[in-house]
């Protein structure tokens, strides 16, 4: 799937200076991946929340804005050029938020297009601005909500869906276990994890057609 999820920047319409910026805690594995404007950062300690590794892959990346993808979502087609234009409107004057939101995300279940549907996160951008003005939670599973909804942020919302929300695939939701420590969150997260160990070479490509299934 983190192959898959990368594959959906690489098909992006070009935007200069954009990159995908990936943080790999699991210290038995590194990730390689030899495609120009993706960046891992194998960190060889497990992160004790899912909120502290987010905030430290916000650290790593250059830009003033972020997108999150979690590595089991995808891009839709048209996802970067849709956040660009709505951060660099054709206007004389150009006022810039904290966060771009989409509206809405395309949601998938075992890998085929269900419906058009809405989450906390349907493909939210922060601005590095606002990511270093707010006090980190300690959470792993409501985290986004808590980023995003908790510190009076200017949202700005985009009309259009920019991520494919994937469900199912015989793997691990976190944000479908409910409210839980982060301990417990963690150890099932480790459970479901390969055994793989040493370098892995990432081969970014998709295993079904999924732009092909979105509504016209």
């Amino acid at each position: 799937m983190l192959e898959e999820a990368i594959q959906s920047f690489l098909k992006q319409d070009p935007i200069s200076g954009a990159e995908m910026v990936i943080i790999n805690d699991n210290p038995e594995v590194d990730y390689v991946c030899n495609h120009f404007g993706v960046k891992i950062i194998n960190h060889k300690e497990r992160f004790p929340s899912i909120a502290a590794k987010l905030e430290f892959g916000y650290r790593q990346c250059k830009n003033e804005f972020i997108y999150r993808l979690d590595d089991d979502d995808l891009l839709a087609p048209d996802a970067l050029k849709l956040v660009f234009d709505a951060i660099h409107p054709n206007t004389p004057i150009v006022t810039y938020h904290e966060i771009y939101r989409s509206s809405s995300h395309y949601f998938y279940e075992n890998n085929k297009f269900v419906k058009i549907s809405d989450n906390i996160n349907n493909g939210n951008v922060y601005s590095k601005a606002y990511l270093s003005r707010i006090k980190w939670p300690d959470k792993s599973g409501d985290e986004d909500a808590d980023i995003t909804f908790n510190h009076n942020a200017d949202i700005f919302t985009i009309q259009k869906p920019t991520m494919i929300y994937r469900w199912g695939m015989n793997t691990l939701h976190i944000s479908g276990m409910g409210k839980q420590t982060n301990e417990a969150i963690l150890k099932e997260a480790d459970k479901v994890l390969k055994q793989e160990k040493g370098e892995m070479i990432l081969n970014p490509h998709f295993n079904n057609d999924y732009y092909s299934q979105l509504p016209k």
